[in-house]
Formats: structure tokens, C-alpha cells, sequence
């Protein structure tokens, strides 16, 4: 994958990190629930829109502890913290995986996928299964998993990658212990129907505030029907 690919993930407003696993938070104010958390990537923390729309939805402001550039692995620990300070959290939102792409050195632009690519996205999707089944050991009811819409502009040819990984998330989602026992569980968003190419800014990948709206609207929808705590 081109170097110049990577930044596009990278890009704030007064600030350019490079594609070398350097990650930042943006958007961390001070919050008023902590028995729900954010944990993520740059989808939710590089404008904080998501959190501010969920605010107005719920009248409270969730704890958001996402970094914009964040593994994984990163997010597996935003949420190691999330337990530990808040050993009763009981709802949590969350996204991932896509900066083990757009930070690795797999091609995920090439059709058909290349093998590299396939292992990056598999392993993504490992981690997934393990950090849904923390939360169920930990005591968590409830995980929304925000996954990711189209991308557009220089970052379209990763949407084959992107189709590739939602075939993979009913495993995923099916395995883990917070869907096999007991009240509460994990849910997949699949916003690729109702995000459009407007909804995402220019460089292809970030939502844009209209975007960020509708996340937020299909996130609080997914915890009404679920009766998760909110």
C-alpha cells in the first residue's frame, strides 16, 4: 500500500501524523456517564461529532475514549482502561480495525485481495471475537459495533476489502459468549445501505457531519430496540 494512501487516515486540522503508528486524542471532554463508553478510532474522536449527537439523543455525555489512528490492538486496550476504571460499564460502543489496513503494509487496493490482505482482515476480526468475549467475562450487557460504510474518492478500491470483512462478522458476532448466554449481547451496524458519498468527507474515509449524525442515529436505535442501558 502507497505511503500517501496511509496519511489519508491521518489527516486533522492542524496536525498531520505519519503512517508509523502514531496515534491521538482529540475529542475527550469531560463526561457525565461512565456506565456506557466509546472505544475506537478516528470515526468517532476526530471530530466528536458521534459523541455530540448521542449526547442530544440521550441528554448524557458518554465516556469517549477512542484515538484517531488506533489499532486493534490500541482499542483492545482503550477498553483493558474502560474495566478498570469502571468495573460496572455496562454498555459499550465501538469500531476497528481499519488502521491495521490503512497502517499496514498489506495491498487491500488489489482485486482480487491479495493473501497479505485476507490475513490482516481475519486477524481483525480474531481480536474482535476476543474483546467481545472480555466484555462478556467482565460483566458488559451490552457492545455496539459501529462497522464501516463505503469509502470513496482515492480510498474506494479498499471497499472489496471492506465487503470481504463483513463476511466474516457473523462468526464473529455468533461466537462470542455475550450472544450465547443470558440477557444482553453484541450487535453489528452495518451502515454501507444508508451512508452515502456525500456523507463522507474529501479524503475518502472520515464521516462528515451529516454522516456523523446518522451513525449516531443508527447506534441509538440499535440500544432502544436492545433495551441496553443508555
Amino acid at each position: 500500500m502507497k505511503r500517501f494512501k496511509h496519511v489519508m487516515w491521518l489527516i486533522f486540522p492542524a496536525v498531520m501524523m505519519l503512517s508509523t503508528g502514531c496515534s491521538m486524542d482529540f475529542n475527550n471532554p469531560k463526561a457525565n456517564e461512565y456506565n456506557v463508553q466509546i472505544i475506537g478510532d478516528s470515526i468517532f474522536d476526530l471530530s466528536g461529532d458521534i459523541q455530540k449527537y448521542l449526547k442530544t439523543l440521550s441528554g448524557k455525555t458518554y465516556k469517549d475514549r477512542s484515538v484517531s489512528g488506533e489499532k486493534i490492538a490500541g482499542i483492545i486496550s482503550q477498553y483493558d482502561r474502560a474495566i478498570s476504571g469502571t468495573p460496572t460499564l455496562k454498555t459499550v460502543i465501538a469500531d476497528g480495525g481499519g488502521n491495521d489496513i490503512l497502517q499496514g503494509s498489506a495491498d487491500c487496493d488489489s482485486d482480487p485481495l491479495t493473501a497479505g490482505c485476507v490475513d490482516v482482515i481475519d486477524y481483525v476480526a480474531d481480536k474482535m471475537e476476543v474483546l467481545l468475549d472480555d466484555m462478556y467475562s467482565d460483566g458488559v450487557v451490552d457492545c455496539v459495533w459501529l462497522g464501516y460504510y463505503y469509502l470513496t474518492n482515492d480510498e474506494i478500491e479498499k471497499n472489496e476489502a471492506l465487503d470481504y470483512a463483513y463476511t466474516l462478522y457473523p462468526a464473529v458476532f455468533d461466537d462470542t459468549r455475550m450472544n450465547l448466554y443470558g440477557a444482553g449481547g453484541a450487535y453489528l451496524i452495518d451502515p454501507r445501505p444508508d451512508i452515502v458519498a456525500s456523507q463522507v468527507k474529501s479524503d475518502g474515509i472520515h464521516p462528515t457531519a451529516s454522516g456523523s449524525q446518522e451513525l449516531a442515529n443508527m447506534i441509538w436505535a440499535e440500544m432502544v430496540a436492545q433495551n441496553m442501558y443508555r
